[in-house]
């Protein structure tokens, strides 16, 4: 794994330049939900440490991007993606398909002291919506900084103070502001076609939902104060 103590986070279809954040390592986290398009995830793999979480080894496999680390109960993965994978020896840890936590929960408990790492998780949308829960607010339990994405949605997690400009190569469908805890305060977004300065936005009353972009550069700057904010993009609405 290269060391780069990065500020900006770069995608296939995006790029995030934090304000007065640095991060030592970069994990991309593939799980079992909807397939992220092999030449979006192999891109994405590049440089950074991946885990492949049960079905997920699937996507890597497809990718041609070997995980550093695969995970599960192996329930859901395809026999031939755990031949590629014992055969590469990549590093393996098992575990009993009757548990309490998620394949993903476990993954993300690995990663819970590296305070100063970013987490990109893949193959976490699609599908069923109790899963798609399950696995954000285990990103968000963890208190590490880090994004949901594949090719055609992304989610991205602000935490207290957090301030983000996004660079993107392509027009997003909609922009939309999730409140992820009761309360966010001190919220403002610019180059959309409806701004916001200072905003209080509240989980019960989720308004600032399919906004569109403005900036003639395919630039978004937003910056969230106290509380937890998601930022979501769609790109591709047919294969939502």
């Amino acid at each position: 794994m290269m060391i780069r103590h990065a500020s900006a986070i770069s995608l296939p279809n995006i790029r995030l330049d934090f304000s007065q954040k640095t991060f030592r390592e970069e994990y991309l986290l593939v799980a079992g939900g909807r397939e992220p398009a092999a030449s979006w995830l192999h891109e994405a793999a590049k440089e950074r440490v991946l885990f492949g979480i049960d079905k997920g080894a699937d996507a890597c496999r497809a990718a041609g991007a070997l995980p550093s680390l695969y995970i599960g109960d192996s329930d859901s993965v395809n026999p031939d993606t755990l031949e590629w994978i014992n055969n590469a020896h990549v590093e393996t840890k098992r575990f009993p398909t009757e548990k309490d936590k998620t394949d993903t929960q476990l993954a993300l408990d690995l990663l819970a002291e590296k305070h100063d790492a970013f987490v990109i998780l893949s193959g976490g949308f699609g599908g069923r919506f109790d899963h798609a829960f399950s696995l954000l607010y285990a990103l968000v339990g963890t208190n590490l900084h880090g994004c949901i994405a594949d090719d055609c949605e992304f989610l991205l997690i602000l935490r207290d103070e957090d301030a983000v400009t996004l660079h993107l190569s392509s027009i997003p469908k909609s922009i939309s502001l999730l409140p992820l805890s009761p309360v966010c305060s001190g919220v403002s977004i610019d180059g959309v076609h409806w701004p916001l300065t200072g905003a209080t936005l509240r989980q019960h009353e989720p308004y600032a939902i399919s906004n569109r972009l403005s900036s003639s550069d395919h630039r978004i700057a937003i910056k969230n104060g106290k509380g937890i904010l998601a930022l979501y993009l769609c790109w591709d609405e047919a294969a939502l």
